[in-house]
């Protein structure tokens, strides 16, 4: 007796119908994960926009200048803050960068934050009497 091992007519149709449909479904998971891939860069900046360069404050001096002074080059601060006999103008700036790499299998976030800050001290007849600045570069 002999054996005939090619596929029946019934079986290779089955094939030629198998293959398509495996070929769709790898088509359709490849497009998924290019879709949930990406990377993403974004900046957020709050607070009070920098006002307090050098060239300002330098006209600011402890002992002569007046809380209406530094109001008026600076205007509001973010807070303002009641010692037991001082008064303190705070303004604060904040900075955020960051890039994302959103994969299937792995994530990478890098994040910085930079803090630009004045603080202004007034006594209890609101004369300046101490402050202090930070400025970070424009570059980072």
């Amino acid at each position: 007796m002999v054996y005939d091992e090619s596929p029946t007519a019934a079986a290779q149709d089955r094939l030629h119908v198998a293959q398509p449909r495996k070929s769709r479904i790898m088509s359709r998971i490849i497009v998924a994960a290019l879709i949930l891939t990406g990377c993403v860069q974004f900046e957020a900046r709050r607070g009070i926009e920098v006002a307090w360069y050098d060239d300002v404050v330098n006209t600011l001096k402890p002992g002569e200048s007046t809380r209406a002074d530094v109001l008026a080059r600076l205007g509001p601060p973010s807070q303002v803050i009641a010692l037991e006999n001082e008064t303190v103008l705070y303004y604060l700036f904040e900075k955020t960068e960051g890039e994302a790499a959103i994969l299937i299998l792995y994530n990478s976030v890098d994040i910085g934050t930079l803090y630009d800050r004045a603080i202004f001290f007034f006594d209890e007849n609101d004369v300046l009497s101490d402050y202090s600045t930070k400025i970070h570069s424009q570059d980072g």
